[in-house]
């Protein structure tokens, strides 16, 4: 009998214990509970354009967006469990193109990420590329990360 109710007692201190995880957790997080939450915004830093583009992963289609200076579009998702996800976008400035990933492990790789809060992603275009950083940023800020150049 006291082998049961000493089992018993743990199976229910292991309920609790779970439930108070979702309780204090921000709200935020349980989203994407047990996985990566992420934000990437993505900047138009191009006087007088306007930049198009579409936005895909191999499960999502974001659809064909445009964006014009000083503006933005932002999209959130949860990282799959084993962390592979992957969207990648093409844009299009006047004649120019681009085709790059704009979340993919190597994005993670500078940016980092935890599983306790959003995890943001910027990017910036400009005349001579775009640049990723992890945070807001001004657009003439020296630390964003210039990652490629418009074909």
């Amino acid at each position: 009998m006291g082998i049961f109710f000493t089992k018993k007692l743990c199976y229910h201190l292991i309920i609790l214990s779970c439930f108070a995880c979702f309780c204090i957790t921000p709200s935020n997080s349980l989203k994407c509970f047990g996985t990566f939450k992420w934000v990437i915004t993505i900047n138009d830093g191009i006087p007088n354009s306007t930049i198009d583009f579409h936005v895909k992963s191999r499960d999502d289609d974001l659809g064909s967006h445009s964006i014009t200076y000083d503006n933005n579009y932002a999209f959130e998702f949860c990282e799959n469990f084993v962390q592979n996800t992957v969207f990648w976008a093409d844009f299009y400035y006047g004649k120019k193109f681009v085709h790059f990933n704009v979340f993919d492990s190597k994005v993670v790789k500078v940016v980092g990420g935890s599983i306790f809060k959003e995890n943001p992603v910027f990017w910036l275009l400009k005349d001579d590329g775009y640049y990723l950083s992890k945070k807001a940023l001004s657009y003439n800020d020296s630390a964003w990360i210039h990652r490629g150049k418009w074909s």
